[in-house]
C-alpha cells in the first residue's frame, strides 16, 4: 500500500492530483482544510490537504486482467498466463456462488411447509432490496433529502456533494430550507465554502423557486430540509408546500438504522406527504445489525440509495448494492 499526501489551493485541485498521480483506483483516506502562514493563525492562506493511498499489487493484477480481456499489451508467456487465468476463474466462481446463494434462498422460502411458516416468520430473512442511487437525468437534476430530526441529512448532503463534485467532476449547487436551526445552515455554509460550491438559503416557496432558477446551469442541485417529527403532520405539510409545483427528480427519505421498526414505518407513512421515492439509511456505525432496515425495505418496497457509516466527509457513505448489504448481514459492524 502506497500512501501519499497532496496539498493544493482547492479541494478540486488536490483530488485532481490524486487521480493524475495515483490513478482512479486511489482511496481517499482523509481530507481537511487549513490555513498556512499568517500570524497566530490569522490571515493565513487557505489550503486543502488530501491523504490518499493505492494498492500497487491490486493495480498490477487489475492491469493484467484488463490486458487479457482486451487483448492489449505484450502476449503472456505460458508461465504468466497460468498465473493470471486462475484469478479470472476465481472471480467467475465468486459470481457463480453469489447467484446460487440467492437462488437457493428463494427456493427454500418457496418450499417452507405450511406448518412451519409461523415458526419461520420471526427469523430474519435473507432479503435483497432494490437499489437506485442518484441518477443525473438532465441539467439540473434536483434531489431533496427529507426525514425526521437527528438522522444526519445535512452531513449526508455534504457527502453527496463532495463525491459528485470532486470525484465525478459534476457541477453541484446547494439549497437549504432548514432555516429552523442556525447551526445546520452554518454547517452547510462551511461545507459549501470548502468545496467551492454555491449555496442558496431560502425561507419561502417563492425563494425556493428562485434558487432553482439561479442554479439551473448545474448538473445537480441538492436540497437540504429541516428535520420533521413524523408525529407533526402539520410541519410536514408545510415542507411539502416548498415542493408543490417544483419538479424534484428524486426525494430521498433519510432514516437512522438504530430506529425501531414501528417508528420507521410511521415516518414513511408521514413523509408520503412529500412523495419520497428513495431511502437513505444513516448511522450504520451505531447499530449491531440491519434487521430493522431490511424489514422496513421489504415492507415499504422503496429503492435503497445509500448507506452512511460515520461523520467523516466525504468518505463515510456507500452506494447501496447487493455486495454492500451482504457485507453487513449477520455480522456486527465495527467502524474503523
Amino acid at each position: 500500500m502506497r500512501v501519499r499526501r497532496f496539498v493544493a489551493d482547492t479541494a478540486q485541485e488536490a483530488v485532481a492530483r490524486v487521480k493524475r498521480e495515483l490513478g482512479d483506483d486511489a482511496l481517499i483516506l482523509n481530507s481537511r482544510s487549513y490555513k498556512e502562514g499568517g500570524f497566530l493563525g490569522l490571515f493565513g492562506k487557505k489550503r486543502f490537504e488530501v491523504l490518499a493511498a493505492v494498492d500497487e499489487n491490486l493495480r498490477r493484477k487489475d492491469l493484467k486482467i484488463r490486458e487479457i480481456k482486451t487483448g492489449t499489451g505484450r502476449p503472456a508467456m505460458p508461465g504468466q498466463q497460468e498465473n493470471i487465468l486462475p484469478e479470472l476463474e476465481s472471480l467467475r466462481k465468486e459470481l457463480g456462488e453469489l447467484r446460487r446463494a440467492v437462488e437457493s434462498v428463494s427456493k427454500q422460502v418457496s418450499q417452507v411447509p405450511a406448518g412451519e411458516e409461523k415458526a419461520a416468520a420471526p427469523q430474519t430473512k435473507f432479503f435483497f432490496p432494490s437499489f437506485s442511487p442518484v441518477r443525473l437525468l438532465g441539467r439540473p437534476t434536483v434531489v431533496a433529502l427529507v426525514g425526521p430530526t437527528g438522522v444526519g441529512k445535512t452531513t449526508t448532503i455534504a457527502k453527496l456533494a463532495a463525491n459528485f463534485a470532486l470525484f465525478e467532476g459534476k457541477s453541484v449547487g446547494l439549497v437549504t430550507i432548514d432555516t429552523y436551526r442556525i447551526a445546520a445552515v452554518e454547517q452547510l455554509k462551511t461545507y459549501a465554502e470548502i468545496l467551492n460550491l454555491p449555496l442558496r438559503v431560502v425561507f419561502t416557496p417563492a425563494e425556493f423557486k428562485q434558487a432553482l432558477l439561479e442554479l439551473s446551469d448545474k448538473d445537480l442541485i441538492l436540497v437540504d430540509t429541516a428535520g420533521r417529527s413524523q408525529k407533526n403532520r402539520k410541519q410536514i405539510r408545510e415542507l411539502s408546500q416548498f415542493f408543490n409545483g417544483r419538479r424534484l427528480h428524486e426525494t430521498h427519505l433519510v432514516l437512522s438504522t438504530n430506529t425501531k421498526l414501528e417508528d420507521m414505518l410511521e415516518a414513511a407513512e408521514a413523509f408520503q406527504e412529500v412523495s419520497f421515492n428513495r431511502v437513505i439509511f444513516s448511522k450504520l456505525d451505531e447499530t449491531s445489525n440491519i434487521d430493522n432496515m431490511l424489514a422496513f425495505l421489504e415492507r415499504v418496497q422503496v429503492p435503497l440509495s445509500y448507506l452512511t457509516t460515520g461523520q467523516n466527509v466525504p468518505e463515510d457513505i456507500e452506494v447501496a448494492s447487493p455486495d454492500v448489504i451482504k457485507k453487513y448481514i449477520g455480522k456486527e459492524y465495527v467502524h474503523a
